[in-house]
């Protein structure tokens, strides 16, 4: 129900209030927000969300979201929050490939996730999940981090991808990066 009151708010919109702000290419680098929720959804299935924006620091767009249905059985909050923080990551590294082929250069990736418990497991290459899905998950994610992609801890309140996977959350937060 939240992301169709949000898809109807947006539709009120003016054309000129959701714009494509101009960005310093030179600076540009790939913001992901994800979140996640543990059996919110009907038959108690999982739900997953990311937002990707691409930033000069100064200036960001909103290229992508996703929300959908966590397609792997989820025991655990710190899995469903580990599958968000990988799917948007996934989409992420596939833009910024893009991106390097058109500007020369492979933008930086940050990922912000409202699980601390994920961002010290993947700056731990020694922490070890017991489900062995995860595992190879959390080895993935890990990964990245080699390569120019960090995962950082940010506040539910401020993280923009809440509204996509939990009842009354406020919209503010997402519809001020919009404007």
């Amino acid at each position: 129900r939240d992301v169709r009151s949000l898809r109807k708010m947006v539709r009120h919109f003016e054309p000129n209030e959701i714009v494509f702000r101009a960005l310093d290419w030179s600076r540009v680098s790939l913001h992901v927000y994800t979140d996640a929720s543990l059996g919110n959804l009907v038959g108690y299935k999982s739900g997953s969300g990311f937002l990707v924006y691409v930033t000069d620091g100064r200036k960001s767009n909103l290229v992508s979201f996703s929300c959908t249905k966590v397609k792997r059985v989820v025991k655990s909050v710190f899995a469903a929050e580990l599958y968000s923080v990988s799917e948007g990551l996934g989409y992420a590294v596939i833009l910024r490939s893009f991106l390097s082929e058109i500007f020369g250069r492979s933008p930086f990736i940050t990922v912000w996730t409202d699980s601390r418990q994920v961002v010290d497991a993947v700056g731990k290459l020694s922490s070890v999940p017991q489900d062995k899905a995860v595992m190879l998950e959390l080895r993935e994610v890990q990964e990245f981090t080699q390569s120019g992609v960090e995962v950082c801890w940010i506040p539910s309140k401020m993280n923009p991808a809440d509204v996509l996977t939990k009842k009354g959350v406020a919209t503010d937060c997402l519809l001020d990066t919009l404007r």
